[in-house]
């Protein structure tokens, strides 16, 4: 059985916790031997699929389940909450695959798909049902990791076979939207990269909507229309996120992370942090270091 396979090669390809990055390009593998509860994540614009373990997605009031049934789609950066369900007898393992509106323009390109017309703008992130097909190609793409020629020649043919079935899936429209520059989700996606780059700087709201081509409330409602939050709910938590990665992973102290991320006050980034991740920022870097000392 292919699910089997899957699990199979990726236990020992992943033998112990944590990620293998670009094992083929764009590639990642990953093992997960713990549960969590409910934690703000940010994910990057991916496909992710399971061999076993799961994951709850919540963006807003709604919910998104990937596991060995469902795999998950996100077409734009988002700021999240995930819930782990693993354990070390029965770790999470699974395969992301990195996506950019360029590959799927090509591929769109190629199959003369070029005529796209969208009747209400898609949510930016997205789960559906992993059919034989793409399990089939995971496996594929599993396979050619322990031939370095294979892994060369072949693997980029597969990752593309797996984006085009997405793209060809009953959901794929969040995929689609990408490569279409004339439509309202690649002006949205676009003000989003923007923030991932500039988070620290002052993001005027009606500076961003006339660089999208849009009015105001136009631009209010595509924006929660693909992210399921408001573009200053969006730009907070990319900034919370950020600054949370300064602390725990750099070792910046909440003061400096605070500035750097864009806040002038202090007590306004203690307390929205607090309310984003339920500690405070000293809390949260403090105990964010004791987890890594204990594993």
């Amino acid at each position: 059985m292919n699910q089997n396979r899957m699990i199979e090669m990726l236990d020992k390809l992943v033998p112990e916790e944590g990620v293998i990055h670009d094992i083929i390009e764009n590639v990642d593998l990953f093992r997960i031997t713990s549960a969590s509860p409910r934690l703000p994540q940010k994910y990057d614009p991916s496909i992710i699929i399971l061999a076993q373990g799961q994951k709850r997605i919540f963006v807003g009031d709604e919910v998104f389940v990937y596991d060995p049934l469902n795999y998950l789609v996100l077409s734009v950066p988002l700021p999240i909450e995930c819930e782990t369900t693993a354990s070390r007898d029965k770790p999470m393992l699974g395969i992301r695959i990195k996506v950019d509106a360029k590959t799927v323009g090509e591929i769109l390109l190629s199959l003369d798909d070029a005529q796209y017309n969208i009747k209400s703008i898609p949510r930016g992130i997205y789960s559906a049902p992993l059919d034989s097909h793409l399990t089939d190609a995971a496996v594929r793409l599993l396979e050619t990791v322990s031939s370095s020629k294979d892994r060369i020649f072949l693997g980029p043919m597969i990752v593309r076979e797996i984006i085009y079935r997405v793209l060809r899936g009953e959901k794929g429209d969040a995929l689609r939207a990408l490569a279409f520059r004339n439509q309202r989700f690649f002006q949205i996606s676009r003000i989003l990269d923007k923030i991932h780059e500039s988070y620290d700087a002052k993001l005027d709201l009606n500076s961003l909507a006339l660089e999208a081509g849009m009015s105001i409330s136009a631009f209010h409602a595509g924006f929660k229309a693909v992210t399921g939050v408001s573009p200053l709910q969006y730009i907070k938590n990319v900034r919370l996120h950020k600054a949370r990665m300064l602390m725990i992973e750099e070792g910046i102290s909440a003061y400096n992370a605070s500035v750097h991320v864009g806040y002038e006050s202090p007590s306004q980034f203690n307390r929205e942090y607090k309310r984003l991740f339920g500690l405070t920022p000293g809390k949260d870097a403090v105990n964010s270091e004791s987890r890594v000392a204990q594993m």
